[in-house]
C-alpha cells in the first residue's frame, strides 16, 4: 500500500494537540496572517503554473527532513495540476500545525493540507489532498421541530449528497424504538449493479475501536485489568520490554502510548490471515517508540491492535469470539462480522475510492479490493446501519458496561486527542449537547462510516457508506447537529 494513503489517513484522523481536560474538547483555528496568505497565494500559483514553478516552490518550502518521503511531494503537487480550468481557492484556515485550503475544480471540491513539523514550523512536513463534499447551502435545523419536519430536513440533506454522487450507502435515525428516518442510496457493487439497501454490510473502518474499548471495560469490571495496568504485567513477552514497562492500558485507549499506524510497517500484507492479534505484534512491537508513552498523543491503530492481544490473553479467547459473545450477542447485532480475505458475500458493499493520481476525483472512483483484509481490533469489520444503532442503544442502556465505567470511557482524558475519550469519539454539538460514538475510514480507501448518539436525549444515527472519507462523516455530522437540537 502506498505510503501516502497511510499518511493521509493518519493525519486526517489525528489531531495531535494537547487539550484541556473536559468531556468534549474542541480545536480552535488560529488567526490568519498576511504571511499565511502569501504562502497560500504562492502555493496556488505554483499548482496552476508550470512544472518548473511547482518544483521551485517545493525546493523553497519543504523541510530538509520531512515526515513524508521527499519523492512524494512532487507526485502530490503534480496530481493537483490536472484541473481543466485550474483550482480555485474557496477559503483557507490556519490550524495548530497546518494550513488547510478548501478548493474547487468544476463541480468537485477538495481539501489541501500544508502540514508543518514541530522542529521547523515554516517548512512543510507533509502535503496531501483529498476530495471533500460540496458545502450544503441550506441551513440545518437548529431548534426543536415536529417529526415530519425533522424527517424532511434529514431527507433533503441526504439526497443533496446522494444526488451529487457524494454519498453511497445507508442512513438510519432512531430514538429508542421510534424510527425517524431510513434510506439507502447508490450501489453496493457497481459491476453487478447491486443496490445498497438497509441490510447492506459496510466496512466500519476504525469504528471497531469502540468494540475493543468495551471489551477492555468489561475485563476491568471483572477485576482482570485496570486502566493503570502496565503492558508488561499483561503481556510479559511483549518484544519491547522497555516500552511495555511504561505503557498502560489507559495510554493505549487514549492514543498516548507512542505507537504507530500499523499499515505502513514492513511486512504488513492486506491479504494475510493472522492467526491471532499477538502474531501481529511482530510487525511493530520491537520498533522504537514514536514518542515517550504519556508525553504526547497520536492516533494509533497499533495501540488498539495491542489491546486486541490483551483481550485475547486475559480472556483466553480470540478477539473475534470475545466480541461476538460479549458485545454483539447482548446488543442483538446479528449482522456484524469479519469476513475472511477470500469471502465476498453478496450483501457486503465494495469500497469505491478516488485513486492517488486523481485526488480530487475529476475522473471518477475505482473499486478498492486492495483493502479486502480481515478486520481486527483496530478496525475493518463489516456491519449494517441497524446493528450500529443497536450497539449504541445497548451501550446507553447499560447492557454492555456499567454506568460508571461508561462515564469514564466517554470523558476526555488529560492530554488526550481532541474530541476523544477512551476508544470513543466525543463531539460537542452547536446546541451544547454531547454526541458519542465513532467514525471510520480514510481518503483513497472507499471506506467511510459514522454512527453516534446524542447522549442526553438518545437520538442515534448511523451513516454507513462505501466512498472515501469524509463524505459519510460530513453527512453524519450534519445529521447529528440537527438531532442535537431536538428535545
Amino acid at each position: 500500500m502506498h505510503l501516502r494513503f497511510l499518511a493521509s489517513a493518519a493525519l486526517a484522523a489525528c489531531i495531535s494537540v494537547v487539550t484541556p481536560a473536559g468531556a468534549f474538547a474542541q480545536v480552535t483555528p488560529a488567526a490568519q496572517s498576511p504571511a499565511d496568505q502569501a504562502l497560500v497565494d504562492s502555493f496556488m500559483a505554483a499548482v496552476n503554473g508550470t512544472k518548473a514553478q511547482r518544483d521551485a516552490w517545493l525546493a523553497a518550502n519543504v523541510s530538509a527532513k520531512p515526515r513524508m518521503p521527499l519523492g512524494e511531494f512532487p507526485e502530490v503537487f503534480d496530481s493537483l495540476a490536472g484541473a481543466r480550468d485550474g483550482l480555485k481557492v474557496l477559503s483557507w484556515t490556519r490550524r495548530p500545525d497546518n494550513l488547510r485550503i478548501l478548493v474547487k475544480a468544476g463541480d468537485r471540491w477538495g481539501r489541501i493540507d500544508l502540514r508543518f513539523g514541530p522542529e521547523d514550523p515554516t517548512h512543510l512536513d507533509a502535503l496531501f489532498a483529498v476530495a471533500t463534499p460540496a458545502a450544503y447551502a441550506q441551513p440545518l435545523i437548529a431548534t426543536p421541530v415536529d417529526r415530519a419536519t425533522l424527517k424532511q430536513a434529514i431527507d433533503q440533506r441526504v439526497r443533496f449528497a446522494a444526488d451529487a454522487d457524494q454519498f453511497s450507502g445507508a442512513v438510519l435515525v432512531l430514538r429508542d424504538g421510534e424510527l425517524i428516518y431510513s434510506g439507502a442510496f447508490g450501489e453496493a457493487d457497481k459491476d453487478r449493479h447491486i443496490r445498497n439497501i438497509l441490510e447492506t454490510r459496510f466496512n466500519l473502518g476504525s469504528m471497531d475501536k469502540q468494540f475493543t474499548a468495551v471489551a477492555i471495560g468489561q475485563l476491568i469490571e471483572q477485576g482482570k485489568l485496570t486502566l493503570d495496568s502496565r503492558l508488561i504485567d499483561v503481556l510479559p513477552d511483549y518484544p519491547n520490554q522497555k516500552a511495555a514497562r511504561k505503557i498502560t492500558i489507559r495510554q493505549l485507549l487514549s492514543h498516548q502510548a507512542g505507537l504507530g499506524m500499523l499499515f505502513e510497517r514492513k511486512g504488513w500484507d492486506w491479504r494475510r490471515e493472522w492467526g491471532s492479534h499477538a502474531e501481529m505484534l511482530q510487525l511493530f512491537a520491537d520498533a522504537p517508540s514514536e514518542f515517550e508513552p504519556g508525553q504526547r498523543t497520536a492516533y494509533s491503530n497499533e495501540g488498539f491492535t495491542v489491546l486486541g492481544a490483551v483481550i485475547e490473553k486475559v480472556s483466553g479467547r480470540s478477539w473475534y469470539d470475545y466480541v461476538a459473545a460479549n458485545i454483539f450477542g447482548p446488543a442483538g447485532m446479528t449482522h456484524t462480522f469479519y469476513p475472511r480475505v477470500d469471502e465476498r458475500p453478496a450483501d457486503r458493499a465494495v469500497g469505491y475510492a478516488f485513486p492517488w493520481s486523481d485526488p480530487l476525483g475529476l475522473r471518477g472512483r475505482e473499486a478498492n479490493w486492495a483493502m479486502a483484509t480481515r478486520g481486527n481490533s483496530c478496525g475493518g469489520g463489516f456491519s449494517t446501519a441497524g446493528d450500529m444503532i443497536r450497539f449504541l442503544q445497548a451501550l446507553k442502556a447499560g447492557k454492555l458496561l456499567k454506568p460508571a465505567t461508561l462515564t469514564l470511557f466517554t470523558t476526555h482524558p488529560d492530554g488526550g486527542l481532541a474530541n476523544y475519550g477512551l476508544g470513543f469519539k466525543l463531539v460537542s454539538a452547536t446546541a451544547g449537547r454531547g454526541i458519542v460514538g465513532h467514525d471510520g475510514g480514510g481518503p483513497h480507501s472507499g471506506v467511510n462510516s459514522d454512527a453516534k448518539m446524542v447522549w442526553e436525549t438518545g437520538y442515534a444515527y448511523a451513516v454507513l457508506g462505501n466512498y472515501d472519507s469524509p463524505f459519510a462523516q460530513t453527512l453524519g455530522r450534519d445529521i447529528g447537529e440537527m438531532l442535537a437540537a431536538q428535545n
